[in-house]
């Protein structure tokens, strides 16, 4: 799964959309099976880099998705702390806001 998630990010920075979204779908369903139903920080990170490919493609309702759930689980995870994972997730949510023009939201 952590493999599937590295070929995932390597292959949206070569600039091959389709093999990042095939190879962080697949990582997605197998740490779910490893973690179980519970918040984990793996998970969370490949829903943000689901959120980025989506984005980056130009699906700006599934990037929203998938960075909200990422942070839901971030903030399960660290509580009303300040962390880096939920700084970076409410960055992004911000920008997929910008660039679809809901610049209140953004």
């Amino acid at each position: 799964a952590a493999t599937l998630h590295e070929l995932g990010i390597v292959s949206r920075q070569a600039g091959d959309l389709k093999g990042a979204k095939q190879q962080l779908e697949e990582s997605l369903p197998m740490k779910r099976s490893l973690h179980g139903d519970r918040a984990h920080r793996e998970i969370a990170a490949t829903l943000h880099e689901l959120g980025n490919l989506s984005s980056d493609s130009g699906d700006l309702n599934q990037a929203k998705q998938c960075y909200n759930e990422s942070l839901r689980m971030n903030r399960s995870l660290h509580g009303d702390r300040d962390h880096p994972d939920i700084a970076a997730t409410l960055h992004e949510l911000g920008a997929v806001s910008r660039k679809a023009g809901d610049l209140k939201q953004a």
